[in-house]
C-alpha cells in the first residue's frame, strides 16, 4: 500500500514536473513565427512572458482589450510620437487579443501587477459588449430584460470565448464558476490543473508554423509574412498585375513557390516576365494550383530588384468557393507565406504591416466608399457566412435603439475595471473608440447611445480617465465597423498620443 502511494505521488509531481517544464517554460523560448492577427491566444501568452522577462527602465503604457485596441494603435508609433511631441521616454506593449470582452480584461488584471504598468488604454467599441448575443439567441429578446445568468452561461461557451479555458481558467473559475454545469466546472478544474491540456491546441498551432516554414512550401497559412512588396500585397498574400523582390539564395535554390486560380488562366495561360532591367524571363502559367517558378541562372549574379508582370489579373467577386469574396481589387498570385526571406519573421506577434486591403478607400467620396461598404461587408451571407457577425451587429444596432440603457453583465466588469485601477492608483484610460460614421449612424442619436455614453462618463474620477472621441475619424479609415484601416490608424496616432501625453505630469 505503502509502495502504491509512493509511486502514485511520484508519478503526480514527475508529471507536474514536465507540465511546468515544457509548457510553462520551454515552449515560451522557441521563436514565435505566428504573424500579426493570427494564433491569437498564444501571441497574447508570448507576449506577456516576453514583457514579464523585461526589466523596467521606462515608464510603462499597456494597451488591453479586443482587436479594436490593437487595430487602433501602433505602439511603436504611440511611443515614437510622445518622445517627440512630448519628451516622453516610454514603451508601449500591447496585450489585446481578438474577441477580448471586458470579462477577461477584467481577469486579466492580476496578471498586470508584475509588469508594473504606469498608465493602461482601454479602447472599446459595441462589438465588445457581445450585445448582439441576446438577438442570436432569443430573437424577440432585448437587452433591458434578458435574464443576465443566461448571457453569462452564453459567454462561457468555448465557441464564444475559448480564452476562457485557454488562457484564464483558473481566474474564470473564481468568477463565475457557480455558473457552470458539472460538465463544464470539471473540464476548467483539469484546464486549471494542467497545463498541456489547457495548451494543447494553441502551443501546436507554433509547433506547425515553426515546421512548416523550415521545412515546407510554405504554401497554407492564413496570413502573409513574407518580404515588403513595394506594389503591394494583401493579408493573405496576394499580389496585384505586378509585384517587385531582390533575388536570395534560397530562391536560387529551391524557386518560388506562386498560387495560381483558374480565374488568372479564364480557359488558357497567363504568362508573367521577370526583368531586372538586364535580364528577362517568361514563364507560362498553365495550371492552376500552387507552381513552382524556376528563375534563370543570370537573375542571381547580381543583387538587382526583379519585377514580375502578369499578363492579366482576375477578381475575387466574379470567384465561386474559396476564391469568392466582396471586393473590387485586381488579383494575381498568391505568394509563399515566407516569400523573400532566407529565414522566417519571428516576434511579430504585434506588428501590424501595411496591406493592399489596407489602401482601397483612399481615393472613394463618401458616396462610392457608402455602397461599397454594404456591398462587401453585409450583401451575399448566403455565399459567405463569415459575415454573419457583421450582420447580426447591424441588427443589433438597430433594435437596440429602441431599448433603455441597461449597464448588465459587460458593463458591470467595465465598472469593476475602473475601480481596481482607482483603487490601486493606476492611470486608466478608457476610451469609446472611434467608429465607422455608417454603423454609427444606425444608433447614435438613441437614448440607448446618450445613455450608455453617461454611464461610461461615470467612471471617472481619481486615477480613471473617460474619454469619448466616437466620431472624429472618417469613413475611409474604417475596414468595417469598428476596426481601423492602416491608414486610419496613422491618421489616429498623434490624437491618441495627444490625450495620452497629457495623462503624464509635465
Amino acid at each position: 500500500m505503502k509502495k502504491r502511494i509512493f509511486f502514485l505521488i511520484f508519478f503526480l509531481v514527475f508529471l507536474y514536473g514536465v507540465d511546468f517544464l515544457v509548457f510553462r517554460k520551454l515552449q515560451f523560448l522557441l521563436p514565435n513565427e505566428s504573424p500579426w492577427n493570427t494564433n491569437h491566444f498564444f501571441n497574447f501568452l508570448y507576449e506577456y512572458e516576453r514583457i514579464r522577462s523585461l526589466p523596467k527602465t521606462k515608464k510603462r503604457i499597456i494597451i488591453v482589450g479586443s482587436s479594436v485596441a490593437y487595430f487602433s494603435i501602433d505602439a511603436k508609433s504611440l511611443a515614437k510620437t510622445l518622445s517627440e511631441k512630448f519628451a516622453l521616454d516610454v514603451d508601449v506593449f500591447y496585450l489585446a487579443y481578438a474577441g477580448n470582452s471586458p470579462l477577461y480584461v477584467y481577469l486579466l488584471l492580476g496578471w498586470l501587477e508584475p509588469l508594473k504598468p504606469d498608465l493602461v488604454v482601454y479602447p472599446v467599441n459595441f462589438i465588445d459588449y457581445r450585445l448582439h448575443r441576446t438577438y442570436v439567441l432569443f430573437p424577440e429578446g432585448r437587452n433591458d430584460t434578458v435574464d443576465e445568468s443566461l448571457m453569462v452561461r452564453d459567454a462561457l461557451t468555448f465557441g464564444e470565448a475559448p480564452q476562457s479555458l485557454w488562457v484564464f481558467p483558473w481566474e474564470t473559475l473564481l468568477e463565475v464558476g457557480s455558473e457552470m454545469d458539472s460538465e463544464t466546472l470539471s473540464r476548467y478544474i483539469v484546464s486549471s490543473g494542467f497545463t498541456f491540456y489547457r495548451f494543447k491546441d494553441i502551443f501546436e498551432q507554433n509547433l506547425q508554423n515553426l515546421i512548416q516554414h523550415r521545412f515546407g512550401r510554405n504554401t497554407s497559412y492564413h496570413s502573409y509574412m513574407g518580404v515588403y512588396i513595394p506594389e503591394g500585397v494583401n493579408g493573405l498574400g496576394w499580389t496585384g498585375k505586378q509585384f517587385s523582390f531582390f533575388p536570395t539564395k534560397k530562391m536560387e535554390e529551391k524557386g518560388i513557390w506562386l498560387e495560381v486560380t483558374p480565374y488568372l488562366l479564364s480557359g488558357s495561360s497567363c504568362k508573367i516576365t521577370f526583368s531586372s532591367g538586364e535580364v528577362e524571363q517568361v514563364v507560362n502559367l498553365k495550371d492552376a494550383r500552387w507552381t513552382n517558378v524556376r528563375l534563370d541562372p543570370p537573375f542571381f549574379r547580381e543583387n538587382k530588384q526583379i519585377t514580375a508582370t502578369l499578363e492579366k489579373v482576375w477578381y475575387a467577386h466574379e470567384a465561386s468557393g474559396a476564391y469568392l469574396d466582396y471586393h473590387w481589387d485586381p488579383m494575381g498570385v498568391r505568394l509563399e507565406q515566407t516569400f523573400g526571406l532566407e529565414e522566417a519573421k519571428s516576434g511579430v506577434q504585434y506588428i501590424r504591416e501595411s496591406r493592399t486591403e489596407d489602401h482601397r478607400y483612399r481615393e472613394m467620396d463618401d458616396k462610392t466608399y457608402t455602397r461599397y461598404f454594404y456591398y462587401r461587408l453585409l450583401e451575399g451571407l448566403d455565399k459567405r457566412p463569415g459575415i454573419g457577425y457583421l450582420v447580426a451587429l447591424k441588427h443589433a444596432k438597430e433594435r437596440i435603439r429602441n431599448e433603455r440603457f441597461r449597464p448588465f453583465f459587460h458593463f458591470r466588469y467595465i465598472q469593476k475595471i475602473a475601480d481596481h485601477f482607482r483603487n490601486q492608483n493606476i492611470q486608466f484610460l478608457l476610451i469609446n473608440n472611434p467608429e465607422n460614421p455608417i454603423s454609427l449612424s444606425w444608433y447614435e442619436d438613441s437614448e440607448w447611445y446618450k445613455d450608455h455614453l453617461l454611464f461610461l462618463q461615470s467612471l471617472e474620477s481619481g486615477s480613471v480617465h473617460f474619454w469619448d472621441i466616437h466620431g472624429v475619424l472618417p469613413m475611409q479609415g474604417f475596414s468595417d465597423f469598428h476596426h481601423f484601416t492602416y491608414d486610419g490608424m496613422e491618421q489616429m496616432n498623434s490624437i491618441y498620443a495627444e490625450r495620452i501625453g497629457n495623462l503624464f505630469p509635465k
